[in-house]
């Protein structure tokens, strides 16, 4: 990895003491020379040619790229990616446009197109009913009456049946869990974008909600089955954030998924630190209860609960590094 040559029987650079990557290294490309600030004249054609050479007083050996397995967004040794930049001013009028015809095509085709649009959720209601029976109870003896009522609920958040499908329909093995994102859903796209492609691909979300996940913080989050996919609000601007795989007893639907490389719910501690040889594995009690980090020079990529810490300890929860790391 460092350009220092190794016996084949070695597992480690000798000069850093990282694992190698076996990679062909090209010549170095020589550097396109200034003839301007080339002297030729002040000691001949000899010192014009060392002019033109490329220094190397360290004697270094040139840089190689390398590969990079998509899972984490970098490489073992690399900061995390950058966040996904923002959307750039000129599309502002594109899609004032594109609502003003939404709205134009609702109100003279009566809301019918042939094009499917997610949109952002109002509120959802549950309204309040009241019922009175009387029922006699023989003749010449009084009636018994009974009521009930039902209490208004009203919640600010979108419901979870307030999303529609958009999007191709992705199988679980494009929704790899990585420390970027569910497989081309990365955090920092919309929600609507993610909301619509989760209902495409894993149907309709079974309950939504704004609280009780990153305390002290709120959070709007999605639910299918074992998935938890979270939000930084639930207005126009809101985006993808985080998510949480774990089985739960709030979610019944049958939605597996796992990491990129192949961790699943369920699987041992001991696979869990075989899958993940090139990385730093530790063990933390969070509120009573075993997790594992899995990191990459300081940097958390993946966490979650373990039933222990032991080799027979097994994964119960697959998390992603934000916003919600343990303390």
């Amino acid at each position: 990895h460092c350009g220092t040559p190794r016996p084949a029987d070695e597992t480690l650079c000798p000069q850093c003491g990282k694992p190698w990557i076996d990679v062909r290294i090209a010549a170095p490309t020589p550097a396109t020379p200034n003839p301007a600030a080339v002297d030729t004249t002040a000691v001949g054609p000899t010192a014009a040619a060392a002019a033109l050479s490329t220094p190397n007083p360290e004697g270094q050996p040139p840089l190689v790229p390398i590969h990079d397995t998509g899972e984490f967004g970098m490489d073992d040794w690399s900061l995390p990616p950058d966040p996904p930049k923002r959307r750039t001013v000129w599309l502002l009028p594109i899609a004032l446009l594109v609502a003003v015809a939404a709205f134009w095509s609702f109100v003279y085709f009566g809301g019918q197109s042939a094009t499917t649009t997610t949109l952002a959720a109002v509120p959802s209601t549950t309204s309040s009913t009241s019922t009175t029976t009387t029922v006699p109870i023989a003749l010449g003896e009084p009636s018994t009456t009974t009521s009930s009522t039902t209490t208004t609920t009203t919640v600010p958040y979108p419901s979870a049946e307030s999303w529609v499908a958009s999007g191709e329909d992705l199988s679980s093995i494009d929704l790899g869990l990585a420390a970027a994102g569910i497989g081309p859903l990365l955090f920092g796209d919309s929600l609507e974008a993610v909301a619509g492609q989760l209902v495409t691909t894993l149907g309709q979300a079974e309950s939504a909600g704004d609280s009780g996940l990153c305390q002290p913080d709120e959070a709007y989050w999605l639910q299918w089955g074992p998935l938890k996919a979270i939000f930084d609000g639930y207005g126009p601007d809101a985006s993808f954030v985080s998510y949480r795989y774990e089985e739960s007893e709030d979610g019944s639907a049958n939605v597996i998924l796992r990491t990129l490389s192949g961790l699943e719910l369920g699987q041992t501690v001991s696979q869990l630190q075989a899958t993940y040889t090139q990385f730093t594995i530790t063990f933390e009690l969070i509120d009573g209860r075993d997790h594992f980090r899995l990191a990459s020079g300081g940097d958390l990529l993946l966490w979650g609960p373990v039933s222990s810490t032991d080799a027979t300890g097994t994964v119960l929860g697959i998390y992603s590094p934000t916003p919600c790391p343990p303390a």
